[in-house]
């Protein structure tokens, strides 16, 4: 079996970690295959940091991580899930490690510098040393708090051990006693220097992550060595991370396509809407967020209304744009100050000019043919073009902390459409528009993502916060309400965002306090408003915190609020309903996150890696009926309906044809309509006989009004 025979029907992502290793998942193969997927797509597997609770710090590339179960469960796990005709997409890491002791290859450059043979290995500048800003305070700091020490060969602080060098162990050898100047000394001898964490490396990290070295995976020897374990897995397909952080994607592409053959490829590319994958790329496609935030947009209604309740609450007009434009100065000019600082010296452009270059660019990264973009921002035509590829992977860190991590968290306007890939000037698409998306992708094995673990809310969550545009005037009453009952002493940015964040999310369980807790800490540090990861305002956040506590417990906002949200949540579960129904029968290959083939609120990351009950699952496939008739609040009616529709995917469907209300797919019709608070009337002729999916009987017409039940009408010919 190939992944690129025509049995390529849905994808299920797993987080793989300690707690969910390969034989959990070996135990759950006869799930997946009676809920209709094709493929299992894992997270990465390759020798991580260890208790990672994702596995995108790697530590050995050639070593699948013992944690998960070693290379023996990986290849039962392989093996059992073909047995069952599933298939296995792994992710895979090209472009960064880890920073830690069992990262050997980096342990050998620190202890033999220029002597090492992975001197070329890993991506830094070319200094004396390699400068690590890993310590909590300054190096004087901590070496009179005597946090510092030795323990054999190695320099110890915290959990982290770094290597003495050659010289550093003679000079040990020298000693009677080790006190402090000796300490100093020693770290004075070695290859590196540990600095303060809010300083900068001088090495391309991950984004702006200290612990996550960057690969110069486009050296032959580098590419080779990387790749060695990983192109010889018995997998169906790969997917690429962060593919925008290399040097030369097209040429990495083209290698790693070269040596695979025709194993399916995905790469992880942020596309804005209306942006195409290069043709020139050998891959199937993308992760999918562009059909994710296509479908986003749909279920928006009265974008304007909303913006004008949002400018009114926090009394303030916001120019979208500019807050985008601020937003990545400021990531440029804090968290990347030192790595531009090295380019504008490297590409002899000015600190500045480059900071306002990359603040302008609308892309997460320029290629050939992205010239105009280029022009437009380049306007004093200072950037040179034959060294613009250092400068092109610096480009989607800028754009990711600067949009995703930053403008996201304070524009907050309808935060559902707030997305990976999104404008957030662009809040509402027609069908006609979401039509033409879906008619350029016809025979495309692009993924459609709903839900991944990076969006910002899942699936489920986005859906309720989207019914909110179709119910404004109900909306402004009750923001400002709860403003006038709860007296918030948090900035009414803040304010409103968490209202929004818990008509999305809410559950009466006991964890989801301290979740939304966490979650809008996140927020506000991300915001970089009030408080920062740098420098955190406690006094604020504990404002933030009182005020979670306050709409979670004071009895007349808990009230009005669970009033309101009987509303949403039913119109929600429509929503949620009509996206999956996207999602399976749109152009593209579907792919379900972890769990959410039932009801699922998951907020941003960490909160969507959190443990998936599969027993639990199981249990809810064993009980789904054979017709639908439960309440949408049921979970069971998400499996359902995901269990049904992937069937028909794997019976195959026809040619995407737009038709009022919905489209037609060869044999199978979805109505449907974004609009979920409106009735809709009329009738739709089908000329012929269909059944229909939820109760089984034959139609030659149907009236619209069944809409209004699950938002969705699923007819399949004869």
């Amino acid at each position: 079996m190939t992944a690129r025979e025509p049995n390529l029907v849905a994808t299920y992502r797993l987080q793989l970690n300690k707690g969910f290793p390969f034989s959990a998942v070996t135990q759950l193969l006869d799930y997946f295959q009676e809920l209709g997927v094709s493929h299992l797509y894992l997270s990465p597997v390759l020798k991580a940091r260890p208790s990672s609770s994702h596995g995108y710090d790697v530590v050995d590339p050639t070593a699948i991580n013992d944690e998960l179960g070693g290379m023996d469960d990986y290849l039962d796990l392989l093996r059992q899930a073909k047995e069952r005709s599933l298939g296995v997409i792994q992710d895979i890491v090209p472009n960064h490690m880890a920073v830690h002791q069992d990262n050997w290859r980096l342990m050998d450059l620190l202890r033999k510098w220029r002597e090492s043979r992975y001197y070329e290995y890993f991506d830094h500048y070319r200094g004396d040393k390699l400068i690590l800003p890993f310590l909590e305070a300054d190096l004087e700091t901590v070496l009179r708090e005597g946090k510092i020490r030795v323990e054999g060969d190695w320099i110890r602080y915290g959990d982290l051990k770094f290597p003495i060098n050659e010289e550093g162990r003679r000079y040990l050898e020298t000693l009677d006693r080790l006190g402090a100047e000796e300490l100093r000394k020693l770290l004075s001898l070695q290859h590196y220097e540990l600095r303060y964490w809010k300083e900068s490396p001088n090495y391309r990290r991950f984004f702006a992550v200290n612990d996550l070295i960057a690969v110069k995976v486009e050296l032959d020897h580098v590419f080779q060595e990387s790749h060695s374990l990983i192109l010889g897995l018995p997998v169906d397909g790969l997917r690429i991370d962060h593919v925008d952080g290399l040097r030369d994607p097209g040429k990495y592409l083209t290698s790693l396509r070269e040596k695979v053959g025709n194993k399916v490829i995905y790469v992880e590319k942020i596309l804005q809407l209306h942006e195409k994958l290069r043709e020139d790329w050998p891959v199937e496609g993308t992760t999918g967020y562009d059909f994710l935030n296509y479908v986003n947009l749909l279920l928006v209604t009265e974008p304007e209304k909303m913006v004008k309740i949002y400018e009114d609450f926090v009394e303030r007009k916001v120019n979208v744009e500019e807050l985008i434009r601020e937003s990545k100065k400021l990531v440029a000019e804090t968290l990347f100050k030192g790595d531009l600082e090295m380019l504008s010296m490297e590409l002899q452009v000015d600190f500045n000019y480059l900071v306002e270059f990359l603040s302008c660019l609308r892309i997460y990264r320029s290629y050939v043919g992205n010239e105009r973009e280029l022009e437009e921002c380049d306007r004093g035509n200072k950037i040179p073009r034959d060294k613009i590829a250092r400068l092109q992977q610096y480009m989607p860190a800028i754009f990711a902390k600067g949009y995703e991590d930053t403008a996201l968290f304070r524009y907050n306007a309808l935060i559902s459409v707030n997305e990976v890939g999104s404008d957030l000037a662009t809040m509402s698409i027609s069908m006609e528009e979401f039509h033409r998306f879906n008619v350029e992708r016809r025979g495309t094995r692009s993924i459609n993502a709903t839900s991944t673990h990076d969006t910002k809310f899942s699936e489920d969550v986005r859906a309720r916060i989207s019914v909110i545009s179709e119910i404004p005037d109900t909306w402004r009453e009750r923001v400002w309400y709860w403003h006038d009952l709860l007296k918030p002493r948090v900035d009414r940015n803040d304010e409103y965002r968490l209202y929004q964040t818990l008509v999305g999310s809410y559950q009466d369980s006991p964890d989801y306090g301290e979740r939304l807790k966490n979650h809008m800490i996140k927020v506000l540090r991300e915001a970089k408003t009030h408080t920062t990861w740098e420098n955190p305002n406690t006094e604020y956040e504990q404002e933030m915190i009182s005020l979670v506590e306050e709409v979670l417990h004071n009895r007349s906002f808990v009230e009005d609020f669970l009033e309101f949200e009987s509303t949403v949540v039913r119109l929600g579960y429509k929503k949620s309903l009509v996206t999956l129904a996207l999602k399976m029968l749109s152009p593209g290959v579907p792919d379900i996150y972890q769990g959410t083939e039932v009801w699922r609120f998951l907020l941003t990351d960490p909160d969507n890696r959190i443990p998936v009950d599969f027993e639990r699952l199981k249990t809810v496939m064993r009980n789904l009926p054979r017709e639908m008739e439960l309440d949408p609040s049921d979970e069971r009616v998400k499996m359902w309906f995901t269990r049904e529709l992937l069937k028909l995917r794997r019976r195959g469907l026809g040619e995407y044809e737009p038709i009022e209300h919905g489209f037609r797919r060869g044999n199978v019709i979805l109505l449907f309509s974004p609009k979920v608070t409106k009735v809709q009337e009329g009738e739709v002729e089908l000329g012929e006989d269909y059944v229909n999916l939820v109760n089984g009987e034959r139609e030659r017409k149907v009236n619209l009004r069944e809409l209004e039940r699950y938002g969705i009408l699923v007819l399949m010919k004869g």
